[in-house]
């Protein structure tokens, strides 16, 4: 089935036996969390901006299995991720102070502290490695999209809010000039060019901010061979000119999930995702295994980053409110917050799509995707399996530690801050940024300050254009979530203070 058919038939809601088990299941899951955390459920929720019916969506929700984690060194994958070249194309060291100039906001980054040698100098989205060839070169990794500013310093591990794919960024890439030098790493220039040559037409988003990792991965698999993982220069199959837009979510809520991805679809030992988000130019299994051998380390790195502590004065009394108002209507589903992690409690559901209500591209095109059969086919499939149906197809209920930082909100970066997460009528319908000042942040409302403005992304000025949020476009809906909205003001006040404390 195609993915306009699968949207069209909307097939979020599950059969009826899906439905009968999903109500048991969800059953001993709402008892599991309400035996461990307190929460409150049936009758015992009906308070403030309710009117007496019992109040527990969570019932609805589905375990995922936990995952099997390897064991590796935390600090050996810090060194890695910073400093391994698992993008194994880029530009040769010696042309890369010319090639800043032409890359754009692709190398405008500063450098990340603590990093060693060379790879001390290159933007923090950069490293400097040898590759295979013996040449050295200048490769992009993770923190392109995993490292962001708030309040004004780079956190490593908070998804990247400004970042931007409104242009086609092969042509500042294939734009690079090479001088008329014998220049070592020339190869992996061409592969690096190539591959974005590619990639990049397939990636453009209309807002900056939003991510298109998920059809980086679709178009990555297109173009290779699932048994020896060789580049194919022509496609497998024509895929939809689709693009379903993400808020990358921060790292330190990896260490609780068992099911990676908005839709919880990256089951058992994650490394095999990880490396696939990285994997533009890893053209053989030997090369993927190698990389492999110390993505555990990697994953213990992710595993061991914690989040930031709210910066700013919390009203305890207020926040100490909002904690029982959190108790009663939100920690069914997204869990507990303690004095330490292991005080913590996170049930690890999978909601349905029309429970949940948000927009339903990213889940529906993921079940629809090639992807999933090509890489569960792969040595990726091996480590990780991609799952985007069972229990059933839905959304999970993330953690939220630290969410404050993580704006915008919803998995479409479609709310720009929490306050209108938890009062749906009040979300706008077209709306940007005030500007990209990271330490210009809404502690009120928690979030990015905002302006909604008179105009959609079609007849926006051609110079505001990239900066518009057009909740109609598809896959950019600001709907659902509507919990929040059984709340009174006050308590929604209340529940925003105290998610200042986890």
């Amino acid at each position: 089935m195609g993915i306009a058919t699968a949207i069209a038939c909307g097939e979020s809601t599950p059969s009826s036996d899906e439905g009968e088990n999903a109500s048991t299941s969800g059953e001993a899951a709402e008892a599991d969390t309400a035996a461990s955390s307190g929460v409150a459920t049936g009758s015992e929720a009906d308070s403030g901006g309710t009117t007496g019916e019992p109040y527990a969506p969570w019932s609805e929700g589905r375990p995922i299995p936990e995952d099997t984690p390897v064991a590796g060194d935390p600090a050996s994958g810090e060194w890695a991720l910073l400093h391994e070249g698992y993008v194994s194309c880029g530009i040769p060291y010696d042309l890369f102070g010319l090639a800043k100039s032409q890359l754009g906001a692709f190398a405008s980054g500063e450098p990340l502290p603590g990093r060693e040698g060379k790879n001390a100098t290159v933007p923090y989205n950069w490293t400097v490695h040898v590759a295979a060839s013996g040449a050295e070169i200048v490769s992009l990794n993770c923190l392109e999209c995993h490292a962001g500013e708030w309040n004004g310093e780079l956190v490593v591990g908070l998804g990247k809010a400004d970042v931007d794919y409104t242009a086609d960024a092969s042509q500042s890439i294939g734009a690079i000039t090479v001088p008329d030098l014998p220049i070592a790493g020339l190869e992996e220039l061409a592969r690096f060019v190539e591959r974005y040559k590619v990639i990049g037409p397939a990636i453009v988003m209309y807002t900056v901010g939003t991510n298109p990792a998920d059809e980086v991965a679709v178009v990555l698999a297109n173009h290779r061979d699932r048994e020896t993982l060789a580049w194919l220069d022509e496609p497998q199959q024509e895929l939809p000119d689709l693009v379903a837009p993400v808020d990358t979510p921060p790292w330190w809520r990896v260490k609780k999930k068992h099911g990676l991805f908005y839709n919880g679809m990256a089951r058992g030992d994650h490394r095999g995702s990880m490396m696939f988000a990285s994997s533009l130019c890893t053209d053989t299994v030997e090369e993927a295994n190698a990389i492999l051998a110390y993505f555990n380390n990697v994953r213990a790195y992710i595993d061991s980053i914690e989040a930031p502590p709210y910066p700013f004065a919390i009203d305890d009394v207020l926040a100490s409110e909002g904690e029982a108002v959190f108790g009663a209507y939100c920690a069914g589903c997204h869990g507990t917050y303690g004095e330490t992690d292991a005080d913590d409690t996170y049930p690890n559901l999978v909601f349905p799509l029309d429970l949940v209500g948000t927009d339903p591209l990213v889940a529906q095109s993921a079940a629809a995707s090639p992807l999933v059969e090509w890489f569960n086919g792969s040595m990726y499939g091996e480590v990780t399996q991609l799952v985007v149906d069972d229990p059933l197809l839905g959304y999970t209920a993330p953690p939220l530690d630290a969410v404050w930082a993580t704006g915008p909100f919803l998995h479409n970066g479609s709310v720009p801050t929490i306050e209108l997460v938890l009062d749906s009528s009040a979300r706008p319908k077209w709306w940007k940024r005030i500007d990209y000042d990271s330490a210009n942040f809404d502690d009120v409302g928690l979030g990015w300050p905002f302006v909604e403005v008179p105009y959609s992304w079609d007849e926006a000025p051609a110079d505001v254009q990239k900066h518009v949020y057009d909740t109609t476009k598809l896959g950019h809906t600001n709907v659902g979530h509507t919990f929040g909205d059984l709340l009174t003001p006050d308590e929604r006040r209340a529940v925003l203070e105290y998610l200042k404390t986890i």
